[in-house]
């Protein structure tokens, strides 16, 4: 008989789901996040300096990071599954992911030290974000595969500088298109860091996590060529409201 167990499945700002779900593949509670956040350095949610599980995060929420404190995030991690990818868009450089080569990635290449800024950028499965460059993230976007894929859908939202907490978006599969904004959080070309993320893992075609008051409609804000700021929700502009 397949085993089952309870997660905390979605904790946001007092609100709290459960969802029971099977756990022959993976186990979603073996999942640790966490960041490097500017004067803290590498902490769970808040100054905690511990990476938690799903089941240990109780009313503090499944993510990390910091709020109301003005402190950039500069890296996630999620430790535990190889089938979370993290794609970051940071300060002074952009997307990650467009840094390295297509002969990098298929050599497996995840990492890359940027000559002459004391810089190593990260986009490899559990990592994403900078180190030793003091570079704020701004916007993530996160991709799902492997045995994960294949019994959860996942769910993320970001607290960015200015805008507060930003709609759910859903984590994309490798197959899709990587320009597209359906899959983004955060912002890009505004200059706004990243302070937290919260992450939820539903079973397999579950609706998506309600919007909490005050948490906005749309999931990315970007500014295009000629300097007008869109927000976009699942890949679609919106009035920012």
């Amino acid at each position: 008989m397949k085993k089952k167990l309870f997660v905390l499945a979605l904790v946001f700002l007092g609100g709290v789901c459960s969802f029971g779900v099977n756990t022959e593949a993976a186990s979603i509670n073996d999942l640790r996040f966490g960041s490097h956040v500017q004067d803290y350095g590498d902490t769970g949610f808040g100054k905690d300096k511990r990476f938690r599980t799903i089941a240990e995060m109780g009313p503090s929420g499944t993510g990390s990071g910091s709020v109301r404190q003005s402190k950039r995030m500069e890296a996630m991690f999620i430790k535990g599954s190889t089938d979370i990818s993290i794609n970051t868009h940071v300060e002074n450089i952009g997307w990650l992911s467009e840094k390295l080569t297509a002969k990098e990635k298929s050599a497996g290449v995840s990492k890359r030290n940027i000559k002459g800024r004391n810089t190593t950028i990260y986009y490899q499965a559990g990592r994403g974000g900078t180190a030793g460059g003091a570079l704020r993230v701004e916007a993530v976007e996160f991709t799902l595969t492997g045995s994960l894929a294949q019994q959860y859908d996942m769910y993320y939202c970001v607290h960015a500088q200015d805008y507060g907490w930003l709609g759910w978006s859903k984590a994309k599969s490798k197959t899709e298109d990587s320009k597209s904004t359906a899959h983004k959080a955060g912002t890009a070309g505004l200059s706004k860091r990243l302070e937290a993320y919260k992450v939820v893992l539903v079973p397999k075609g579950s609706p998506a996590p309600r919007n909490v008051s005050g948490q906005k409609n749309y999931q990315y804000v970007a500014k295009d060529s000629l300097g007008r700021v869109y927000a976009y929700k699942d890949g679609k502009r919106v009035s920012a409201k």
